[in-house]
This record gives structure tokens, C-alpha cells and sequence, in this order.
């Protein structure tokens, strides 16, 4: 933004507006998620049954950014294989409790998160601690046979506390995560269209531009003229005849174009350029995004007394688009070239009709209220005004519980397998590889004597998992041998690589700021190729 202000003295920050400790070592973070996010990632309290090497990194990821505690769960004691592989543990270790082990290089990397060791196994702990288990944000599970975790995984789903799974073997790594429903209001999409309403002017903004004579202007003042103004003022012109209709195809726009260029008195005014690099993205006839329409048409919808206050305000968010026929604007307004003045009387015209749109959706969400016999403060008018200011980017991810059957697994994923080159077969051959551990009492692969017998073992194991999904029987005789060769080491590049994603998504599902993975990652180290499956 173009702003010709005079230089003043530099001030000095008191001791009071320097930033604390905390604000400093955060810094970064904060940018992305806010004081919102990290007070929730404070409050939150992880548990990770299993300290592989890539539930190590996982937790680290957590650690580092300022997690609130860090549960580990494990009765393995450190072997020679586990300080090959995991950075947490030293020779010095070898024989100790592993959760005690990782549990005392952690606390050198956040003194401000609790940190707790459980060396019991993992049926043990869930039925020692069947009372506390609601209390966690997430559970972090690596390496384990489902059968282990049954009992968790249904409490975890009835309470709608996210699982995420993270597995490795040697190269190949998947990162599943397991919701019931997980609700998203700053979904903070990577590209958003500016929300301008210039196919629908409210009132404040058309007396604003209309108010605004170009032929008065100055040569300064023409060039800072805000693009969102220009574009407005075309729109006039071009409706005036064609019917007043927009510009809908490629031929129209550029003829648009021409027409805000013919309003030039320089060829480099900047605030001109912009108007037509904005024209695709602004100049658009509005629609309900297919994903907010998803919503209003979720059973979700139909409101209750024990409707959770995401869902009571997405009610009414859709009783005014119903009304309206348009969603709250946003009243955000991206930098542009503009002098100050006219910059900051746009900027407000947009800010407060977000209020005025806002306080609506709260009058509706008020009248639900009493009609439920709910407290009309039971929803506050924080929580409103960013769910109004947010209402294009809602999202609700909804995943599969564990335990999959024929008739619940996604369709694609049907589609997928019939390739036996697609990575989707790391994902069963996890499962096949459990089921052999299960059957055999080890990994296949830890001898060289067995590596010939344990590749027909893991792919007969293999085609029962396919035929228990109602999946092709395809033989990925390259990922077998693999799964086999490895023996079920950990590659802590692989570790390192896919403990960051993990760690990202346990963030997003914790902060409940952007989109989670939907809803299995899987990575392949040594082609460095990942893909998502819905699973």
C-alpha cells in the first residue's frame, strides 16, 4: 500500500510493551496459529502408546512448540536396535525403560512441558486408567496391533478424541488420523477469494463509490484510487450495456479490462494494475461454496438442546443465507494501493458491515437459544463473531473409526488398489504385517534365513486382508519384499520426515485451525511420493 507519511522519531518500548519470553521463543508459531492456538496447545495433554522411533519425533514436534503434557506409554527397555535408530536414546540407556529413557531427553528441549512415563503395556495402562483416559486432547499410536488398543479406540470415539496413527517400516511410513468429528472454524484456506461483494454491493459501500468523482481527482489522488473502487465503477459502465449482467467468460473479462484501462490517465498507475489482475478473482457472480452447503444439509443441522455451539451457530449462519442469500462477509480487505485516508474509510465500511452481519447471525442464534431453553450466553459473541467472519471456510471432517469393514471402506480406494504400484498397498501390508507378528510372534524379516518363506507368509497374510475389505487381490510383490528386507527397522530420515507431518496434524487437530489430513498419509522414502486416502 502506497502511504507518503512523514518520518517521525523513533520510539523507545518501555519495559511493559517489550515482548515477554514466551511471545519470543514462539515468535514464529504465533504467526501462524496466534494467541488462540498456543493457549490450546498449552492446555492440551498428549499420550503416545509406543516410543518408536517415529513417535519420538512426533512428540518432539509437540515438545518444541510448547505442548502443555507428553505422556509415553511403553514396557520395552532400550535395546541395541533402538539407539541405531531413535536420536532420544544413548548407549548409556541400553536395558532401561524406554518411556523413562525418551521421557529425560525431552525435558531438555521444553522445561514448561509436563512430561509423564508409563512402563506398562498398553492393555495395561488403558485399564488402570479407564477413568482418566477423556482427559487427553489426542492419542499418538506407532507400531501396535489394533487388537491392543480396541478398548481405547472405542472410548476414543465416543468421546470424540482424536487417534492418530503414525507407522514405519524402513522406507515406507502412514499417518492415519481417526475422528468422529472434528469442526473447523479458521480452516485458513491457502488461496481465499477476496470476499468484496461486488457482485452484491451493500448499501455503505455503493454511496461510498459512487460519492467518488474520477474526473475531480487530482493526478496523485486518481492513482490511489483503491482497484476495489475501479472495479466497482466498470461494473457500472458494464452493466449499464449488457443487460445488467457481469462479465462471466473469458472474452467478457477482457473486454473488461479494456474498459478499466480506458479510465487511465498514466500508463503506470499501479492501483489500475491491480483492478485487472483482480478481475478474475473479484469479478465473479457469488454461489454458496459446495462445502458450506454440505453443512446446512448435514442432519447436524437440525438443532438440539445438546447441539454442540459450532453447529448451533452454522444454524444460524444458514438462516441467514436463507434470508440474505448471501454469507456474512468476512470484512477483511487485503493491502492495495490507496492513500491512507481512503484506505481506512473502505477498510471500516468493510469492518462494519462484518459487525452489523455478525450481530444478526447472533439475533438469530439468540432466538434458537430461547426456543432450545438454552441460556442465550451459553454461545458468546466472540465466538460468533469469528465463526460470522470465517463463515465461507467452514469445515467438519468427519473420519472412519478403526476396525474398517467391507461395507465402510471408501470406494476410491477400491479403485486405487487395482494398481499394484499404488501406495495404497503400504497401507494394508501395515495391517498384514501386524496380523503376522500376531500369528508368527515377530517381524517378518529379522532373519536372513526366512526371507524367501516370510515373503509367501506376508503375501498370503496379504490377500485375507484384501478379501476382508472386499478389495482385488493384486500381489505388490516390490512393496513385500520390501516390508520383508527391512525387517521392521526404522529409517530416522523417514522418522523424522513423517513425525513432522504427524506432529502437524495432532497441531491442527488441538488448535482446530486448518484442515487435517482426510485421512490417511502415505509416504514412500524412496521414490519420495506421498498420497491421501480416505480410509
Amino acid at each position: 500500500m502506497t502511504r507518503k507519511e512523514p518520518l517521525v522519531p523513533e520510539k523507545r518500548m518501555s519495559d511493559e510493551e517489550l515482548p515477554s519470553s514466551k511471545s519470543m521463543r514462539y515468535d514464529r508459531q504465533l504467526r501462524l496459529w496466534g494467541d488462540k492456538g498456543q493457549l490450546a496447545l498449552e492446555n492440551a495433554s498428549i499420550c503416545l502408546l509406543n516410543a518408536t522411533t517415529l513417535g519420538c519425533e512426533v512428540v518432539k514436534n509437540l515438545v518444541l512448540p510448547g505442548v502443555g503434557e507428553i505422556h509415553i506409554v511403553d514396557n520395552s527397555c532400550v535395546s541395541v536396535a533402538d539407539i541405531q535408530s531413535n536420536f532420544f536414546l544413548t548407549p548409556n540407556d541400553i536395558d532401561k525403560p524406554r518411556a523413562e529413557c525418551v521421557i529425560a531427553t525431552l525435558k531438555q528441549l521444553n522445561p514448561e512441558t509436563k512430561h509423564h512415563s508409563y512402563n506398562m503395556s498398553v492393555p495395561e495402562f488403558i485399564n488402570s486408567h479407564l477413568d482418566s483416559l477423556k482427559r487427553f486432547s489426542v492419542f499418538i499410536i506407532s507400531n501396535l496391533n489394533p487388537y491392543n488398543y480396541k478398548e481405547l479406540s472405542h472410548i476414543a470415539w465416543d468421546s470424540n478424541i482424536p487417534i492418530v496413527i503414525a507407522d514405519i517400516v524402513g522406507l515406507y511410513s502412514v499417518i492415519r488420523v481417526c475422528v468422529r468429528e472434528h469442526c473447523i472454524i479458521e480452516s485458513k484456506p491457502d488461496t481465499p477469494l477476496p470476499d468484496l461483494h461486488l457482485d452484491k454491493p451493500f448499501t455503505e459501500l455503493i454511496d461510498f463509490y459512487q460519492n467518488m468523482d474520477f474526473s475531480a481527482l487530482s493526478d496523485i489522488d486518481h492513482a490511489h484510487v483503491p482497484f476495489v473502487i475501479i472495479l466497482l465503477k466498470c461494473l457500472d459502465q458494464w452493466k449499464a450495456t449488457n443487460g445488467g449482467q457481469m462479465p462471466k467468460n473469458y472474452k467478457e473479462k477482457c473486454e473488461f479490462k479494456k474498459l478499466i484501462n480506458s479510465l487511465r490517465r498514466k500508463p503506470d498507475e499501479e492501483n489500475f494494475n491491480e483492478a485487472c489482475q483482480n478481475v478474475n478473482k473479484c469479478i465473479i457472480n457469488y454461489r454458496l461454496p459446495d462445502s458450506i452447503k454440505k453443512l446446512f444439509e448435514d442432519p447436524s443441522c437440525n438443532i438440539s438442546a445438546t447441539s454442540s455451539a459450532f453447529w448451533l451457530a452454522v444454524a444460524a449462519v444458514k438462516q441467514f443465507h436463507n434470508v440474505r442469500g448471501v454469507l456474512p462477509i468476512s470484512g477483511v480487505l487485503e493491502d492495495m494501493t490507496a492513500d491512507t485516508q481512503t484506505f481506512i474509510a473502505l477498510q471500516n465500511i468493510y469492518q462494519n458491515k462484518a459487525a452489523a452481519d455478525s450481530n444478526t447471525v447472533r439475533e438469530y442464534l439468540k432466538i434458537s437459544l430461547e426456543k432450545l431453553g438454552l441460556p442465550v450466553n451459553s454461545v458468546s459473541l466472540d465466538f460468533v463473531k469469528n465463526f460470522s467472519k470465517n463463515s465461507s471456510f467452514l469445515h467438519v471432517l468427519k473420519t472412519n473409526p478403526i476396525g474398517l469393514t467391507c461395507d465402510t471402506i471408501d470406494d476410491s480406494l477400491r479403485e486405487f488398489s487395482e494398481d499394484p504400484e499404488d501406495l495404497c498397498h503400504i497401507i494394508f501390508l501395515f495391517e498384514a504385517c501386524q496380523l503376522f507378528i500376531e500369528k508368527h510372534g515377530r517381524y517378518p524379516g529379522i532373519s536372513d534365513d526366512s526371507l524367501g518363506t516370510d515373503e509367501a507368509k506376508l503375501s498370503e497374510i496379504l490377500r485375507t486382508v484384501q478379501t476382508n475389505y472386499g478389495m482385488p487381490e493384486v500381489d505388490p510383490m516390490m512393496l513385500i519384499k520390501d516390508f520383508v528386507r527391512y525387517g521392521g527397522t526404522e529409517m530416522p530420515s523417514v522418522a523424522a520426515f513423517s513425525g513432522g507431518i504427524a506432529a502437524h496434524e495432532c497441531i491442527k487437530l488441538i488448535t482446530c485451525q486448518y484442515v487435517p489430513v482426510d485421512n490417511c498419509f502415505v509416504y514412500n522414502g524412496g521414490t519420495q511420493v506421498s498420497s491421501v486416502y480416505k480410509y
